[in-house]
């Protein structure tokens, strides 16, 4: 029978063990909270955008101020003027940039390493999903008196039509558009028509002293340069066949979606279009934690970064998780603690 002493001494030993337990226990779940811990080293984020003075820089520019108030204090958020949809992917592949803005069509691509991009990128994440609202426009002078794709090759139409640089998102999709109505640059040549590429301001003013008579590009609603174009020459945008747009959305990632009737001069009816939205996206290489702080920052401080966007109206956290890319785990772990994705 153990004398008083040694019981004594056995429970001073459980004592400290139950100490000890708590002790590592509470650091553990400590060191698990969200955000940056005050033991939190400053990171330095590279956020590539596009061109100085379009929406995905300004927008990029105030989710930075909300980034850099959330992430440890002395960290930093630079905002790259460059490259868009089409490049930014392959910037997260080489570690030219932590994060980026990008479209699910080309992310998606750039993951599977097939057309437009020569090798696969696998380790391309998203943070947030359904940041705007997308289209595809396609518009002609209405002079042409071209009322559909269909009426382009059928009359054989010498079309002077003016793109992006050639390889960019809106010039790839353009090129996807005619393919479908078995339309070729080629074929546009040999009509006696032409295909200039540029910038858009460059396209605008193609079109508005008449040296362009088509015009294909992204747009948003309210779109400063489409309404541009559209207030200066007389536009008629050209629906897509529901079969051909069909088509593009299985096989690419589009959504099926249309211009509204309004949305710019010209636009007498809904036209149908090829829809699409932002994703911010990232590689799994970021740290967890700041993936978790980045995505918190966007989805609670959606007023400051949409006074700058009015594109971004449209965002809501509850479903910013609804992307055709895996989710980065940190993004993740926000939106199942707050109860939008189970």
């Amino acid at each position: 029978m153990m004398s008083k002493k040694a019981i004594t001494r056995i429970q001073a030993i459980a004592v400290v063990v139950i100490i000890l337990i708590a002790v590592i226990g509470g650091y553990a779940w400590y060191a698990a909270q969200p955000g940056p811990a005050p033991a939190r080293q400053p990171v330095k984020i590279k956020f590539a955008t596009f061109s100085t003075g379009s929406g995905w820089y300004i927008v990029g520019e105030a989710m930075a101020s909300v980034m850099r108030k959330a992430l440890p204090e002395g960290s930093t958020v630079d905002v790259l003027p460059y490259t868009g949809g089409l490049g930014n992917p392959l910037l997260l592949g080489d570690k030219k940039a932590d994060i980026a803005f990008g479209f699910p069509v080309e992310t998606t691509l750039a993951i599977k390493g097939i057309d437009m991009y020569n090798k696969s990128i696998p380790g391309l994440v998203a943070l947030t999903g359904s940041l705007d609202t997308y289209w595809y426009a396609f518009a002609v002078r209405a002079e042409t008196g071209i009322k559909s794709f269909e009426d382009i090759k059928a009359k054989k139409y010498p079309l002077k039509l003016a793109v992006l640089t050639k390889g960019s998102s809106g010039e790839w999709t353009t090129r996807k558009i005619l393919e479908s109505y078995g339309i070729t640059y080629d074929d546009i040549y040999s009509w006696g028509g032409s295909v200039s590429f540029g910038s858009f301001a460059a396209g605008l003013e193609k079109m508005k002293d008449g040296s362009a008579d088509a015009f294909g590009q992204m747009c948003t609603p309210r779109h400063p340069t489409w309404t541009e174009m559209a207030n200066s020459v007389n536009l008629r945008f050209l629906p897509v066949r529901a079969d051909i747009l069909d088509q593009l959305c299985s096989k690419y990632g589009y959504i099926k979606s249309y211009i509204p009737k309004g949305e710019f001069k010209g636009i007498e009816e809904d036209v149908p279009a090829l829809g699409f939205f932002t994703i911010l996206i990232t590689t799994k290489d970021l740290p967890e934690w700041v993936a978790y702080t980045i995505t918190k920052a966007i989805c609670e401080n959606r007023n400051v970064w949409v006074a700058a966007y009015k594109a971004g109206e449209v965002f809501d956290p509850k479903t910013a998780w609804k992307v055709p890319i895996p989710l980065h785990p940190g993004a993740e772990r926000y939106y199942k603690e707050m109860g939008y994705m189970k």
